[in-house]
């Protein structure tokens, strides 16, 4: 069986074909690309065309936020025009999925990643513009695990303000000074949750072997299989009613 994914960013959005039995993208990864100031409109119109080339197909949408069925909640990375924007009627997919996208991240490192198999608490950590979090107790998710948003305890602000890939990039830290700021996010979120495992993921799993020896965590650490393609595996397993 096969599904469309979408994973909506900060920077852009990514959408495939994908084969929900084993999480291969099948054809390329479309991109479409936006900022932070982007206003929800040419998004939504950019994403409701690229759809409509595509194959008639279930669909799953990882968006970066609060979601209330396919209604947005919040959007902290993107314009504020964005809560109260039914997503299905507006790209007029009725049967359109919605999840949170740094739990559908999890979901696809849960069911075929690196954590497939995995009993216990599974914490999957997204680095992107924001910092996402997936929460999996016993292989079941356990949705809208925000971690990136808890108060920093001595930094102030959120965590995702000073461990995020957007950090990385606005502050100009190297990978050992990333990596610093990374540990101190994981020590807050382990204190929210005991995780027997940490999966992390997003386009900062690239440079792994340059930061893998410096981060600390009393869980187990491990890389991301599906790395940044995870959203969208993710968003189109939930779209194939694959059990989460």
């Amino acid at each position: 069986m096969k599904a469309i994914g979408v994973d909506v960013g900060g920077s852009g959005c990514r959408l495939a074909v994908v084969n929900v039995h084993t999480g291969r993208i099948e054809g390329d990864v479309e991109r479409l690309s936006h900022d932070v100031d982007t206003p929800t409109e040419p998004i939504l119109d950019a994403l409701s065309t690229a759809l409509n080339r595509m194959p008639d197909l279930p669909v799953g949408l990882g968006f970066p936020g609060r979601v209330h069925g396919t209604t947005v909640r919040t959007a902290p990375n993107l314009r504020s025009t964005w809560p109260g924007t039914d997503l299905a009627g507006r790209l007029a997919r009725p049967d359109l999925v919605v999840l949170n996208d740094a739990d559908a991240a999890a979901v696809a490192e849960v069911r075929l990643g690196s954590a497939a198999g995995e009993a216990g608490t599974v914490l999957t950590v997204t680095v992107g513009t924001g910092l996402g979090s997936g929460l999996h107790r016993n292989g079941r998710l356990v949705p809208g695990c925000e971690f990136g948003l808890l108060p920093h305890p001595t930094r102030g602000d959120v965590l995702e303000t000073h461990a995020s890939g957007r950090a990385r990039d606005v502050e100009g830290l190297d990978l050992a000074a990333w990596a610093d700021r990374f540990n101190e996010a994981l020590g807050v979120m382990e204190t929210a949750v005991d995780a027997d495992l940490i999966v992390v993921g997003g386009g900062i799993t690239e440079h792994w072997e340059a930061f893998e020896t410096r981060l600390q965590a009393n869980a187990a650490v491990r890389k991301a299989r599906f790395g940044s393609d995870a959203g969208v595996i993710g968003a189109a397993l939930m779209a194939g009613h694959l059990n989460a």
